[in-house]
């Protein structure tokens, strides 16, 4: 009697010990890291398009208004991809800002003129750096390949907005 319950205790801790694991066959359950980055990546995405409509309406420079429209574009783009992938991996993202990234929409909501452009482009640049570094982290070390590949494909165009970003800031 013993012996089966021991072989029935044994086998009951298998079932509970692979029910909880990270359902590595199952295409649609994320790591919490994968989980995490397109959580971070929605947000980022949301604060560049909602910066760059601002810039559009409210920048001195044609080139800061520019810069804001190109933002809009091709971080809409990538939301899209970004939804599309979220909802292939039942991942559910933010509607919202964060509260930092709030903080920043506001500030830039309260300035005008070449302050606005000024600041505008400081933020860019360092939003770009910041976003830069997520998506490396994640191409090279996340767990669900389609995430990873996803975040590694966005890098060259990232990377080319951060240079143009220091380059339309250098020129104020």
């Amino acid at each position: 009697m013993k012996k089966h319950r021991f072989y029935f205790l044994f086998s009951l801790l298998l079932v509970i010990t692979f029910s909880c694991s990270d359902h590595d066959g199952d295409p649609t359950t994320v790591a919490e890291m994968d989980r995490d980055f397109m959580v971070k990546a929605a947000d980022g995405n949301m604060f560049e398009i909602m910066a760059g409509e601002i810039a559009e309406k409210k920048a001195l420079t044609d080139s800061v208004k520019a810069y804001g429209h190109h933002m809009v574009m091709d971080h809409s783009m990538a939301t899209q991809e970004l939804m599309a992938l979220a909802s292939k991996k039942t991942v559910t993202l933010p509607t919202g800002l964060s509260a930092a990234k709030q903080l920043k929409i506001d500030s830039l909501n309260a300035l005008n003129g070449i302050n606005f452009d000024k600041t505008y482009m400081t933020m860019m640049v360092a939003s770009h750096v910041e976003t830069i570094s997520l998506f490396e982290m994640e191409a090279s070390g996340g767990v669900d390949q389609e995430v990873k590949s996803w975040a590694a494909g966005k890098l060259p165009t990232l990377k080319h907005h951060l240079e143009k970003a220091e380059k339309v800031k250098s020129a104020l």
